[in-house]
């Protein structure tokens, strides 16, 4: 009898018995990975630093408190009449014309031309319900009532409401600018740590005088000024122009 036809084998072994099978990929361990851990590390010190930023500025609001007051005292310079306005205003330019013409010029300023600069005259009036001038000496002596934050997100505000005394200096790269000597609170006493910042921060300085350093023109002519004091009710600033150098002896005549 002839033989039977025999079926082609087939293309695709029993995976039970066939050699090359694909294995099942292993179960996981269980064990957390590196990442997972260093993620951990993170979030926990991330956690430790929340943690401490919330009770250190806890912390220092509860000291503001012994000092600070929750409502601002009354600060209001006098304002000028449209005079002595006019008046202070030909005196600031009058010194500002005698730079730019390199004349020798002085300007002197009491506590009433500080104050009526506070009350009207851009941008510095700005501080006139933070600021008044009330005295002049060897300093300046400024009643304030400065805002300081409360407790975070709270809405919380305090007021420091006492004193500054600063001194006007020259610096060489701005010029003139507010250094802050002393900051009194009267009946109430300064944490060192709040007195020491505050000082080192100089604010005072950039209150007044940030914004006027903005123009351009009014930082050259407090750049140029060349000395500047404070005496008994008033501040002189002072501007002396550079040497002109003497022309040079002509050379002799060659025989």
């Amino acid at each position: 009898m002839p033989d039977e036809p025999q079926s082609p084998p087939s293309s695709n072994p029993d995976p039970a018995t066939s050699s090359s099978a694909v294995s099942p990929a292993p179960a996981p361990s269980g064990k957390p990975g590196n990442g997972c851990i260093m993620i951990a590390v993170v979030a926990g010190w991330l956690l430790i630093l929340g943690v401490w930023m919330i009770w250190n500025l806890t912390r220092q609001v509860k000291e503001i408190r012994t000092f600070a007051d929750p409502v601002a005292q009354a600060i209001a310079p006098q304002a000028p009449t449209g005079e002595e306005k006019a008046a202070l205003q030909a005196r600031l330019k009058a010194f500002a014309d005698a730079i730019d013409a390199k004349q020798k010029a002085a300007l002197e300023l009491t506590v009433a031309d500080l104050n009526h600069l506070l009350a009207s005259q851009e941008p510095v009036s700005r501080l006139q319900d933070i600021a008044k001038v009330e005295e002049i000496t060897d300093s300046i002596r400024v009643k304030v009532a400065l805002a300081l934050n409360g407790i975070p997100f709270s809405g919380e505000r305090l007021y420091l409401n006492g004193f500054i005394l600063a001194r006007p200096e020259l610096q060489k790269d701005i010029g003139l600018m507010l250094l802050t000597r002393d900051l009194e609170v009267p009946g109430k006493t300064l944490t060192p740590g709040f007195k020491k910042t505050y000082l080192d921060a100089n604010h005072l300085d950039g209150l007044a005088l940030d914004e006027v350093r903005k123009n351009d023109k009014v930082k050259t002519w407090l750049s140029k000024i060349t000395a500047i004091r404070c005496e008994a009710g008033r501040v002189i600033a002072e501007y002396i122009p550079p040497a002109t150098p003497a022309p040079a002896a002509p050379a002799p005549a060659v025989p």
